[in-house]
C-alpha cells in the first residue's frame, strides 16, 4: 500500500506517524507532518474531552497536542511499566502492526485506545480532579471525578473513544469485501449468501450445525462443515498476500458485507439459533 493511500482527510498519514514515533513530539516533526498530526491529535483529544462533558473553553487555551506528547514522554506502559515508546515499539514488531493500525487502533481506537487515558490525565491536570473507576451493581464500569464538585460532572460514564473508521476512507475496504464474497462464491460454486453466512457464523461463534444455519444453507451437517472448510480455504488463499488481511478494520468491513448479504430476516433467525 502506498503511504497515505487511504487518507480521508482526518488520518495524518503513515509517514507523519513514523516521524512522530521517532521522537514523540509533534513540534519536532517536519512542517507538513506536524500540521497533519496536530489536526488529528487535536480533533481526537477535544472529541474525547467532550465525551467527559467538557468543552474547549474548559481547556483554558491549554494545547492538547502538548498534553498528548507530554504523556508519552512522562508515562510508562500500564501493562509493563516500561517507557511507552519501547513498549509500543515491541507491540508494533510482535503483532506485525502497520503504522495506520497502530495510530488508529492502539492510539485512537475504540474502547482500548490510549487517547482515553491521555485525556483523563489531561483533565486531572487542567481541573485538579482525581479520576476513579468504579463498578456499578450491573458490573458496568464508569469513571467518577473526585473533587469535581458538580455531581453531573462527577457521574459521567466511562466513554468509548473515537471509532478508527472515522480516520480512514473505508469505502475501498467495503468494496474489496463485496468483491471477495463474490469471488469466493464463484470459486467454491456456492451462493453468495451461503458464503456470507459461513463467515458470519464463524465470526459470531454460531454453531455451523445450528438449525437456523442449516435451514439457510439448505444442506446437511456434514455438508455444512465441508462447505465452510472450502470457504475458509478460499478466503485464506485470496488474502495470502493482501496487506489488508491483518487489519481489524478490514475484518469489520468484511463482517458488515456478510451482514448485508444475509439481510435482516436471516440475521434475526440466526440470533435465535441454538
Amino acid at each position: 500500500m502506498k503511504d497515505d493511500s487511504r487518507l480521508n482527510g482526518n488520518y495524518a498519514g503513515d509517514a507523519a506517524w513514523r516521524e512522530w514515533f521517532a521522537m514523540c513530539a509533534v513540534a519536532r516533526c517536519g512542517e507538513e507532518s506536524a500540521a497533519r498530526l496536530r489536526a488529528q491529535v487535536s480533533s481526537a483529544m477535544f472529541a474525547q474531552l467532550a465525551r467527559h462533558g467538557l468543552t474547549r473553553d474548559d481547556a483554558c487555551g491549554d494545547d492538547p497536542v502538548a498534553a498528548f506528547d507530554a504523556y508519552f514522554r512522562l508515562k510508562g506502559s500500564r501493562e509493563t511499566g516500561k517507557p511507552l515508546k519501547l513498549y509500543f515499539a515491541h507491540r508494533i514488531k510482535a503483532e506485525g502492526l502497520r503504522m495506520v493500525d497502530f495510530a488508529c487502533g492502539t492510539l485512537f481506537g475504540s474502547l482500548s485506545g490510549r487517547v482515553h487515558d491521555i485525556v483523563v490525565d489531561w483533565i486531572a491536570a487542567l481541573k485538579g480532579w482525581k479520576p476513579r473507576s468504579v463498578r456499578d451493581e450491573d458490573g458496568r464500569r464508569r469513571l467518577v471525578w473526585e473533587g469535581a464538585g458538580d455531581e453531573a460532572a462527577a457521574e459521567l460514564e466511562q466513554p468509548d473513544t473515537v471509532d478508527p473508521a472515522a480516520f480512514l476512507d473505508v469505502e475501498p475496504l467495503r468494496m474489496k469485501s463485496e468483491r471477495l464474497l463474490d469471488l469466493v462464491a464463484k470459486k467454491i460454486k456456492a451462493e453468495k449468501q451461503s458464503v456470507a453466512l459461513l463467515y458470519y457464523a464463524t465470526a459470531q461463534d454460531i454453531p455451523i450445525t445450528a438449525t437456523a444455519v442449516l435451514e439457510v444453507l439448505q444442506t446437511a451437517k456434514s455438508r455444512a462443515y465441508a462447505l465452510r472448510e472450502k470457504a475458509m480455504d478460499a478466503l485464506r488463499r485470496e488474502l495470502r498476500d493482501d496487506e489488508d488481511a491483518a487489519s481489524p478494520l478490514f475484518a469489520r468491513m468484511l463482517l458488515e458485507a456478510c451482514e448485508a448479504a444475509l439481510g435482516e430476516a436471516v440475521r434475526a433467525k440466526l440470533g435465535g439459533a441454538e
